[in-house]
């Protein structure tokens, strides 16, 4: 009923050599250390300076974001941005993404070119609404001064971005209505806000087509991470359009080849076949040569074939990813565990 990628289609052998295997979308063999699970930072060579320093303003901000995950996107804006395009960073949070930017993009070469241009070349989205899981992560980071779930954090947000507001075109809500309108080409996309189809589909309705081919840089925030299956089947669908260029954490980079046309975006609207999208799945699964984010997209993976084909197939599955990942399975690292109860539960035909 559904295809199934054995890991040793993209092999990584365990021990303590180093690790050289070619991953689609990566130009060459890259060796590689044994990483801690998740915490591998690899590039295509040409884009293997994206780790650069960043500023305490930055590290300051409280982020679900790792602290390799800001200094890519300082580094994107410092580095790699030419001013050809707006940075959108769409999903802040509590704003750490934003500063990331804006330090990065003050420290750029074009800062001046750039703020001719545009006046506010970073147009930030948060829909700043607190959900019920928020609440442990302001307890755990000790942010103080949170209401109850449904209640705003906007407040927060300004104030956390204070230091670069003057660069920031700030859109607070609902995405699908303050996302309108934009026309200027976009050279950086950050997605953090990919939380439901829709949002999906209507970012790659109004943001895609404006990315500058050879230029632009799209970088999935929620890549690597076993919920929301949709994100990877919906980019894996512009592959062609796409080249893979690094993955840090539960991040995914990708360099935008070619101009991407209505038609394509119309062809995804009208929806994917259910065999189409576990290839698109299986595409994602092999992204990535650290076993505990094959084993997260993995898991990912179960929550479509539940999707597309209900609970008994999606057992199947499980039990073949446990089969395929048995030191990620046994590991006690609370991201994997808490995935994989997560998972159990989806296959036990309940809600997580």
């Amino acid at each position: 009923m559904h295809d199934i990628v054995k890991r040793n289609s993209v092999m990584v052998k365990q021990g303590p050599a180093a690790k050289a295997l070619t991953v689609p979308g990566l130009a060459t063999a890259v060796p590689l250390p044994d990483p801690e699970p998740m915490r591998m930072v690899r590039f295509n060579p040409a884009f293997s300076r994206l780790l650069g320093t960043i500023g305490q303003s930055a590290v300051k901000v409280p982020s679900m974001m790792s602290m390799l995950e800001k200094r890519v996107l300082f580094t994107l804006a410092r580095e790699r941005y030419s001013g050809n395009g707006l940075i959108i960073d769409a999903g802040i949070f509590l704003g750490a993404s934003t500063v990331c930017f804006g330090e990065g993009l003050r420290q750029n070469k074009v800062f001046k070119k750039t703020t001719k241009r545009w006046a506010k070349p970073i147009i930030s989205f948060e829909r700043a609404i607190i959900n019920p899981g928020m609440p442990a992560f302001f307890k755990r980071n000790n942010v103080e001064g949170m209401a109850e779930p449904g209640e705003s954090f906007a407040a927060a947000v300004e104030a956390n971005i204070e230091p670069v507001a003057d660069l920031v075109d700030l859109r607070l809500g609902d995405i699908l209505e303050t996302g309108q309108g934009i026309t200027s080409p976009i050279e950086i996309l950050f997605l953090d806000v990919l939380k439901l189809p829709e949002i999906s589909r209507f970012v790659m309705r109004n943001f895609f087509p404006k990315l500058i081919p050879g230029v632009s840089i799209v970088v999935q925030q929620d890549y690597f991470y076993e919920r929301l299956p949709f994100i990877k089947t919906d980019q894996e669908f512009f592959s062609e359009y796409f080249t893979f260029i690094g993955e840090v954490c539960s991040t995914a980079l990708f360099l935008c080849t070619k101009a991407i046309p209505e038609s394509a975006i119309d062809q995804l609207e009208q929806g994917l076949p259910p065999r189409e999208q576990e290839r698109l799945a299986s595409i994602a699964m092999q992204r990535s040569c650290d076993p505990a984010r094959r084993y997260m997209m993995a898991l990912s993976k179960v929550r479509l074939i539940k999707q597309l084909y209900g609970t008994e197939s999606a057992q199947d599955y499980l039990r073949f990813v446990k089969n395929e990942f048995p030191e990620q399975v046994a590991s006690h690292l609370p991201r994997l565990k808490d995935a994989l109860v997560a998972i159990e539960r989806v296959c036990a035909d309940g809600d997580d």
